[in-house]
């Protein structure tokens, strides 16, 4: 956390490169398990919604119902807030806000979602029960969560496999749960909600062209935001970040590679 400003740290940033990969996501894809469980007219809040793409995928499938989208960084969903007032999409709104203080009444959501938040925080079961604070009786709470530890990726380099532990230690040194995945059946049950999916899926790269893609957007990362960071913690040299984008490159070339990147979904009942 943020001492100064008592805010959480978000490791990734709010750089063009983390934009650009947040906006890729969809409610098709990633948003896809809990699809079933919604109809028109539903409200729901989206907590955490970064640049907004699935706040505006859920807000096209729920029409006429309400959705709000929320956020600690504002400019993140700028361009999506702007786009849906260019549409004409009345019954969706974005707000800043601490997702540990919900600026809602209780019960007034049919629908609350988070994807990569409580992953992100120090405090996750917090985040759920205000989650299910402003969730209506009989309301759905989803989650789509990151699992570090389940990640499968083949083959390791010495210096890919120093890469990946950097990448942990950070976690850890910002107080996250990079496992919170397989937390989320024990979270819903300790708020006072009924388990009724849950799952484990793959982000899945086992082809070169999505594996050279997916290592060039994390180097891009890695030279956004993550380097400066080891650096700035005395953890890597200029030289052995150098040589961690050059491994992850050559990693993209190996026809044995494969990139499969963990997340449990989970969905309860208030």
């Amino acid at each position: 956390m943020d001492t100064d400003s008592g805010r959480e740290n978000y490791i990734l940033g709010y750089g063009d490169s983390a934009l650009a990969w947040m906006k890729s996501r969809t409610v098709e894809h990633h948003g896809a398990f809990l699809l079933p469980y919604l109809e028109p007219g539903m409200s729901l809040l989206d907590c955490g919604c970064g640049p907004g793409s699935l706040t505006l995928g859920f807000a096209a499938k729920l029409a006429p119902g309400s959705v709000v989208g929320i956020d600690c960084e504002p400019e993140q969903f700028a361009a999506a807030a702007d786009y849906a007032a260019e549409q004409g999409m009345t019954k969706l709104r974005f707000e800043s806000g601490d997702i540990y203080a919900l600026p809602f009444d209780d019960a007034s959501f049919d629908v609350v979602f988070c994807s990569a938040v409580l992953g992100s925080v120090h405090e996750p079961r917090r985040v759920v029960e205000e989650m299910v604070r402003v969730l209506k009786c009989g309301g759905i709470i989803a989650m789509k969560e990151f699992d570090h530890a389940a990640d499968i990726i083949y083959p390791q380099t010495p210096v890919i496999a120093r890469s990946i532990e950097l990448y942990h230690r950070l976690r850890a040194h910002n107080g996250h749960a990079a496992q919170v995945g397989r937390q989320l059946k024990g979270i819903i049950h300790e708020a006072g909600c009924t388990v009724e999916y849950f799952r484990a899926v793959f982000d899945q790269q086992t082809e070169q062209e999505g594996l050279r893609a997916c290592t060039e957007r994390n180097n891009d990362l890695f030279f956004e935001v993550l380097g400066p960071q080891y650096q700035a913690l005395g953890w890597c040299t200029p030289k052995q970040l150098e040589a961690d984008v050059a491994a992850w490159r050559e990693f993209a070339e190996d026809p044995a590679a494969l990139y499969m990147a963990a997340w449990m979904e989970a969905v309860g009942r208030k």
